[in-house]
């Protein structure tokens, strides 16, 4: 039985091949939906499921932590979707000297937007594919993800 290292090379080519993949796919996005400012989506994505959870909605360091960036880039991120009307800030009502996020109504139905253009994207590049081979693809990259992540303290579950 070989130790595995020829196959993990090969993955590790696959991996980057997908990376430019995803590169180019989110690459395409800006052309297509200008008003959302290039590289937030996930972002934006995270402050709407981070406002839904109790008890008191998304705050900037754990929206940081959730998306596995620097305190710093979310501060930058944040403050370029409040400027473009996406993102808004309220006092926290358990901590006034804190700001909670959430997507504005724009933010909602341009995230809205770009997960049905997305969707699309998708739906075309895998055409060809079988129901069962998409759901086999779906289980093993969220146990590859699942199983990398977990090196690094971060849960998929947080990281979503």
């Amino acid at each position: 039985m070989t130790d595995g290292s020829a196959a993990r090379r090969e993955l590790l080519a696959h991996v980057r091949e997908m990376l430019r993949a995803v590169r180019l796919f989110k690459n395409d996005l800006p052309a297509q939906h200008p008003a959302v400012p290039f590289g937030t989506v996930s972002v934006l994505s995270m402050i709407d499921v981070m406002a839904a959870e109790p008890p008191a909605g998304c705050h900037g360091k754990e929206l940081a932590a959730r998306c596995s960036l620097d305190p710093s880039t979310i501060s930058r991120t944040v403050a370029t979707l409040v400027r473009s009307g996406l993102v808004q800030r309220t006092a926290d009502p358990a901590d006034g000297r804190a700001s909670v996020l959430s997507l504005t109504p724009l933010g909602r139905q341009t995230l809205s937007d770009v997960t049905a253009w997305a969707d699309d994207r998708l739906a075309d590049a895998l055409k060809e594919w079988r129901p069962d081979e998409l759901a086999a693809f779906t289980a093993l990259l969220r146990r590859f993800s699942t199983d990398l992540m977990s090196r690094y303290d971060q849960p998929l579950e947080a990281a979503r």
